[in-house]
């Protein structure tokens, strides 16, 4: 027996078919998602590996068409170091760094790109900040899809350098993301619409996070999920209920969304959540910048029905909770994706949490699809990093020592005494501080090599100088 599955408005009720896959109710302009028949499925997995195991609870797709690149099954890191620091207690870091592009939307991305070759699509349009569109870039190249990607004007360069490397035909737009989307919704003729908030499937590929999870670990009591258009928080919530229905879990854990005080259009009141718009932002967390969430309303029930809570951190705190990540649990992941970490943090610190519930924090993108790292060799001030500039000398030491180790003075001798040798040592000091290099001996000598993310950085900068 096929399993029925239709599109239904969460506003006023009215099914749709399936496909093609549209977000907006066309009558009331409600939120459209994905109803399954979930008593018809004898079990949600299939034999298949990462997020294609959950097939069974996929709208249908051709066997031929499903485009995969090994995104989902992610690991659920247990963070002790970390949870230490906050007085003990158990933390699960759900690390979707471990994608092909390094990002959860590689989830959605598989899914959407692999719809628009069943529809017979050859180009797809889709609006983002850097992490959809690096992963539709991507896929596309993979689909052999032209893809055009509408962003922001200050969308950072890591990001552009993996959209453009993969192809992606790269437009700007606006100065947020509401505007990309309503540019991509405009020019949409012809083209697949990809868009997240703008396609229900990236809530039916984004929902398998909460499958996992709750197959790893089956007593979590919340879940942390960084929030901008809300459309991630309420796939995370989807996945959740699903569990339920799916006798997976009997024990659903409480929402926590967080947002940077610079964007807060959640905002908690007396057990309710109000949706708002905000008409000015300033955060460098831009993957959760939104004057007003598509996906808002959906987000707020969310919280509510789940006895949650929305938090907002600073800037201040979500950087800091972005290297001691790094320090604690060698996790390097962009400044939004640390803002759930931060949040943990600062309700520990305020007793709304007990070190006794166990909690996960979803960790949704690589730091090296942000500018921390460049700015941070380059000038560091923004985010008080000590230095004194050099980034093209940093640049060479990394790849001198990507050749092999070796010791100061053969590394002044290759930059080719421009500097003093005590300018090198600074530098290399510099380097080592924030983790990129180590030091050893040999003997008397000191010697000094690459870290792995000293590695993972060097090849984020070498892409990026491909467009610079």
């Amino acid at each position: 027996m096929s399993l029925s599955v239709v599109l239904w408005c969460t506003s006023c009720g009215r099914e749709k078919n399936p496909f093609p896959p549209v977000a907006r109710c066309d009558r009331c302009g409600g939120i459209l998602d994905y109803v399954y028949e979930y008593w018809m499925i004898k079990s949600p997995y299939s034999n298949r590996r990462g997020m294609w195991k959950y097939r069974p609870i996929f709208p249908p797709i051709s066997d031929e068409n499903i485009i995969s690149m090994g995104e989902g099954g992610t690991p659920l890191r247990e963070a002790k170091e970390l949870a230490e620091t906050m007085g003990g207690g158990r933390v699960l870091l759900k690390d979707e760094t471990a994608n092909p592009t390094n990002s959860y939307r590689d989830r959605a991305a598989s899914l959407i790109v692999s719809n628009a070759l069943d529809s017979g699509a050859k180009k797809l349009i889709c609006a983002s900040y850097g992490n959809f569109g690096a992963s539709a870039a991507a896929y596309c190249a993979r689909a052999k899809i032209e893809c055009m990607i509408i962003i922001p004007r200050n969308v950072n360069a890591s990001k552009l350098a993996q959209m453009y490397i993969y192809g992606g035909l790269i437009v700007r737009n606006g100065n947020v993301i509401d505007d990309a989307i309503a540019e991509a919704e405009r020019i949409a003729d012809g083209y697949y619409q990809a868009t997240p908030e703008l396609n229900p499937l990236s809530v039916e590929a984004q929902k398998t996070i909460s499958h996992e999870v709750l197959e790893d670990c089956r007593n979590v009591d919340l879940v942390i999920v960084p929030t901008g258009t809300g459309n991630t928080a309420y796939s995370i919530w989807k996945g959740i209920k699903e569990c339920l229905a799916l006798g997976v879990t009997d024990h659903p854990p409480r929402m926590v969304l967080v947002q940077p005080d610079g964007c807060a259009t959640l905002i908690s009141e007396g057990g309710k959540v109000r949706v708002r718009r905000v008409e000015k932002t300033a955060t460098a967390a831009s993957p959760l910048v939104s004057l007003m969430p598509a996906y808002g309303r959906l987000a707020a029930q969310a919280v509510e029905e789940s006895g949650g809570v929305v938090v907002t951190v600073t800037d201040r705190e979500i950087i800091e909770a972005e290297k001691l990540l790094a320090k604690a649990e060698g996790v390097f992941s962009e400044p939004a994706s640390a803002a759930s970490v931060a949040c943990l943090r600062k309700m520990r610190e305020e007793g709304l949490v007990d070190p006794s519930e166990v909690a996960v924090c979803l960790i949704t993108a690589s730091g090296l699809k942000d500018p921390y790292v460049i700015d941070a060799l380059a000038d560091g001030g923004r985010r008080g990093v000590k230095s004194r500039g050099g980034f093209k000398t940093k640049f060479e030491i990394l790849r001198f020592l990507e050749i092999g180790e070796s010791y100061g003075y053969e590394i002044w001798k290759f930059i080719g005494k421009q500097l003093s040798i005590q300018a090198v040592y600074q530098h290399l000091g510099e380097l080592q501080e924030r983790g990129l290099i180590e030091e050893y001996y040999r003997g008397r000598r000191k010697y000094f090599r690459l870290t792995q993310r000293g590695r993972r950085v060097l090849r984020a900068l070498e892409e990026i100088s491909l467009i610079l």
